[in-house]
């Protein structure tokens, strides 16, 4: 279930991974890293047989995207599917979208060997930014991010220093490195606190 906060009388208000942590320090005009979580996103995840094409045919028709068979994603409206493994999948959606893509997909896979789990708050997400985001992640993950090695649209999992994490690069319009880090929710404060100290010498804002 979602963190909730609320004051007496009102409806509970959903509450981010890592809200009321101290941020960072605002950089000068231009810092070399920036970081962000990016809250409330909807993630559900798919597992299913690709070798079955009734299966692959109904997550198409469901989401609109045909499930990457290999490490990568492939996107749709509004709708993105992360390799995480021969059978299985991560899938991300818009804000609040997660009852929607669950029915969707329980609806089209209905009878067949398949199973589809609202994972919306077990992960948090963290962008992590800049022309520096690179050297910041080489302090603490193993993998080779270099463009050659993991370029735009790369799906890896792996670890910074003692977080697992599943890795996307999708990068700015101009370029500069962006990655989108999937991390469990009980690790998004040492993950976040990580990140900003490893990102200190560079300059460090949000965004």
């Amino acid at each position: 279930m979602p963190d909730t906060i609320s004051a007496p009388g009102e409806a509970p208000a959903r509450r981010s991974a890592t809200a009321g942590l101290v941020r960072p320090l605002v950089a000068p005009a231009n810092p070399g890293v920036r970081l962000a979580e990016i809250a409330h996103e909807a993630k559900l995840n798919l597992r299913g047989d690709l070798t079955d094409a009734g299966f692959g045919a109904a997550v198409a028709g469901a989401l609109g995207l045909d499930l990457p068979a290999r490490p990568g994603v492939t996107a749709g409206d509004g709708v993105a599917a992360l390799w995480l493994g021969p059978t299985e999948w991560l899938v991300v959606g818009g804000v609040d979208r997660e009852a929607d893509l669950a029915a969707r997909l329980q609806g089209a896979l209905a009878g067949r060997h398949a199973a589809v789990t609202n994972a919306t708050d077990n992960w948090t997400v963290i962008a992590l930014a800049g022309p520096k985001a690179l050297d910041v992640l080489a302090k603490g993950c193993p993998l080779d991010l270099h463009p050659r090695s993991f370029p735009v649209g790369s799906v890896a999992q792996s670890m910074i220093v003692q977080a697992d994490v599943v890795l996307h690069r999708t990068d700015d319009a101009d370029g500069a490195p962006r990655l989108r880090i999937y991390v469990r929710r009980s690790f998004a404060q040492y993950l976040w606190d990580w990140l900003a100290d490893a990102a200190l010498e560079y300059g460090v804002g949000e965004g």
